[in-house]
């Protein structure tokens, strides 16, 4: 089976009615064959977007184009988009072959086409001698499995994952993760996915829509959202960022602990402004380099890793990581140190 992707587009304003998260002037394209995640917190928009787009809610403006054609008025069953819940709303009475081939039947295929469907989605989700199984014989990721089969049985040209790995253990989620991604490439199915969790969704997508407040606050492939982020809001949201607050003075930052060279590649700023720095960026420098004075207050080992928790003399507190191994200094609680940034590396600075 080879489902080509189609792409999407979506532009939608909607308002809060009952339980639902108000989205404001979302305007999304879904390249073919994609796999674009919608990250935010809890409350952001995400699945209001996801929820327009299958048609189980109309926006109050603009509109949605599935394949370059206007999908607005036509109901979900009709909009070529196949959904996969968080619960996997498989029917407990029913077998999962009979699973698989709801879809199928609902829509009056051949009861012989039927089958050879519902045995290629069982073999390509891997599910092969689990036809007769009821639902509750099944574990949570082979439930997810099936799942995905029947979404899949019916060729949708858009699939939507509404937080699809949430209910599944730690390994088994990324057993899922893993299974999707591969579905997903070998079908060439445009793909939305709905998640909370930034490593599945910097892993798994192909770009990624930041949300918050029901807004987009940047749309983009998961290496730019990590190392440019758009607004304070990305670089705290996703990932570990430690916030700085100072002036930019000849690509430094001036602050109460000290001098951090920034670089030439900042963009030069007046006034007050904040500067967010990953974990892995900065470095322990010696006395004849600039940087920001500070204290060692917690040493977290973590595999090849090692996490400090550093205090600036100003009291701000900031993290470092660092490697484990041969040449490199390790430092106790208590120990006084100067902080610096790695050659090249990059920093979100933002206007305070």
């Amino acid at each position: 089976m080879t489902t080509r992707g189609v792409a999407l587009a979506l532009d939608a304003i909607t308002h809060r009615f009952g339980h639902t998260v108000a989205v404001d002037s979302v305007s999304l394209r879904v390249e073919p064959g994609e796999i674009v995640a919608l990250l935010g917190p809890s409350g952001c928009g995400k699945t209001t977007l996801l929820r327009i787009v299958a048609g189980l809610l109309r926006q109050s403006g603009g509109h949605v184009a599935v394949g370059g054609g206007i999908v607005d008025e036509l109901p979900p069953n009709e909009r070529g988009a196949g959904i996969v819940f968080q619960n996997y709303a498989l029917f407990p009475h029913m077998t999962v072959e009979r699973n698989v081939g709801y879809g199928l039947r609902a829509r009056g295929e051949p009861r012989a086409e039927m089958a050879k469907t519902v045995a290629r989605m069982l073999g390509l989700v891997r599910m092969d001698g689990y036809a007769s199984r009821l639902p509750r014989q099944l574990s949570g990721g082979q439930q997810q499995r099936v799942a995905l089969a029947r979404t899949l049985a019916v060729s949708p040209r858009v699939l939507l994952l509404d937080e699809p790995f949430g209910a599944l253990d730690k390994n088994l989620r990324l057993d899922m993760q893993i299974e999707v991604k591969r579905l997903q490439r070998e079908l060439d199915i445009t793909t939305i996915m709905v998640t909370h969790d930034q490593e599945e969704a910097l892993s798994l997508a192909d770009r990624v829509a930041v949300m918050n407040h029901g807004r987009v606050e940047q749309f983009a492939r998961p290496d730019e959202i990590y190392d440019r982020p758009a607004s304070l809001f990305v670089a705290t949201f996703v990932g570990t960022a430690s916030l700085l607050r100072g002036k930019l003075v000849d690509g430094a930052l001036e602050c109460a602990a000290g001098r951090l060279a920034l670089g030439s590649a900042v963009t030069p700023a007046a006034g007050a402004v904040v500067v967010a720095v990953r974990p892995e960026h900065f470095r322990f420098v010696d006395d004849l380099h600039a940087g920001l004075d500070a204290t060692i207050e917690l040493v977290l080992p973590l595999g090849p890793l090692v996490i400090y928790d550093v205090v600036l003399r100003d009291g701000t507190t900031v993290k470092v990581t660092t490697s484990r191994g041969a040449g490199v200094t390790s430092h106790a609680p208590g120990d006084t140190v100067r902080v610096g940034l790695a050659a090249g590396a990059p920093v979100a600075v933002f206007a305070e």
